[in-house]
């Protein structure tokens, strides 16, 4: 059961065990979903206990963050897609994928909330702040035989499993992703609540060995979740940050916008986007994890809840050492809920699970909901 190689997957455990308590929350959408070819279902796993296969996927493109930082290439497996989200940015209050935090390099919007912090506005700055978010192939033992994405909370799944996988006295971790020496994850959801937001939280993490071998069937359905991956050029956030990309927008919507009741390539959301002392993220909970490691796991709870300022100007500044001018907020076209409140077009209680279930990235009525929850 304990995996002691230096390579594969059990090196892909060690990597994801150092790198646990990093991170912050926020919410998803830079997979993009609609991209793939096929139908993508979504895990959301309801209060109880579950049972899991995590089916590894093959790396097919340079945008993987292992193969960026040259410690995977392309052809080789990994179990998770382990990346950082910047949420609500600009005016139009989009998600944008953490150039600096997944990769490595200059994020505009990183610079922009240190500039914040160096003038004292920490609240501003932390409602900048990225969020960890983890990805996985699943398959889900009460509906077995299928593959289904489960997209969530890197510090509410990921950081719990791998620490449950390791084995402080033999070394190496259960190498519970192998397609064939693999091992079923058992774990416990319930759902919690932490000021006016509820989240999930997932405990009682345990391993079994599994009665066969994962099929070659769902290793070969199994997402390569870096193919679909939204990466942007330091200028395109730029551009979105300062709101000069509203025009191109327009048109992406009408093409990509999906039907709001419709199971394939939807957008999941960060379910796991708590308010505790870290956070969560996605299809069911939220990234919360500290990103540049400067904030403590409650602040990163805390900035969820709130909204960034938005920088009305484009920065001067390319260099993430120079400090891009603190611009002036753009007010909100948001209109809070007063009087008849509109009821969730998806039967959920409005003003109350707001970023709790999967559709509601895709809601009409999203931003009334987040208003009231306030």
């Amino acid at each position: 059961m304990v995996n002691k190689k230096s390579g594969g997957l059990a090196k892909r455990y060690s990597t994801s065990y150092g790198s646990r308590d990093g991170g912050s929350s926020s919410k998803g959408g830079v997979i993009n979903y609609r991209n793939y070819d096929g139908e993508v279902t979504f895990f959301s796993p309801t209060e109880g206990k579950h049972r899991i296969n995590i089916i590894p996927y093959t790396i097919k493109s340079k945008n993987h963050p292992l193969v960026k930082r040259g410690e995977a290439e392309i052809g080789e497996q990994d179990y998770i897609m382990d990346f950082y989200v910047h949420r609500g940015v600009g005016p139009a209050e989009k998600s944008v994928l953490c150039l600096k935090n997944t990769y490595g390099k200059p994020c505009p919007i990183c610079e922009y909330a240190a500039s914040l912090r160096k003038k004292g506005k920490e609240e501003e700055a932390k409602a900048l702040k990225p969020s960890r978010r983890a990805a996985y192939n699943i398959e889900d033992l009460k509906e077995p035989g299928k593959i289904k994405v489960f997209e969530t909370s890197h510090y509410l799944f990921e950081k719990e499993l791998i620490e449950e996988a390791r084995d402080d006295d033999e070394g190496g971790f259960i190498d519970f992703a192998d397609p064939k020496e693999g091992m079923e994850i058992k774990f416990r959801a319930s759902k919690t609540t932490k000021g006016n937001m509820e989240f999930t939280e997932f405990k009682s993490f345990a391993f079994e060995d599994r009665d066969e071998p994962i099929s070659e069937e769902l290793l070969d359905a199994a997402i390569s979740f870096d193919e679909l991956l939204t990466v942007p050029t330091y200028e395109e956030v730029e551009k979105i940050l300062y709101g000069d990309d509203e025009e191109d927008d327009s048109d992406e919507d009408e093409d990509e916008e999906p039907s709001k009741e419709s199971k394939s390539k939807p957008e999941p959301e960060d379910e796991d986007e708590e308010p505790s002392k870290e956070s969560k993220s996605k299809p069911e909970p939220e990234d919360e994890e500290e990103s540049e490691g400067e904030d403590s796991d409650e602040d990163d709870e805390e900035e969820e809840k709130k909204s960034a300022k938005k920088p009305s100007k484009k920065s001067k500044s390319d260099d993430e050492d120079d400090e891009p001018e603190e611009k002036p907020s753009k007010k909100s076209s948001k209109k809070d809920c007063k009087g008849d409140c509109p009821e969730c077009p998806f039967k959920h209680k409005f003003g109350k699970d707001c970023d709790v279930y999967e559709e509601c990235d895709d809601c009409d009525i999203w931003d009334k909901c987040v208003k009231a929850s306030d």
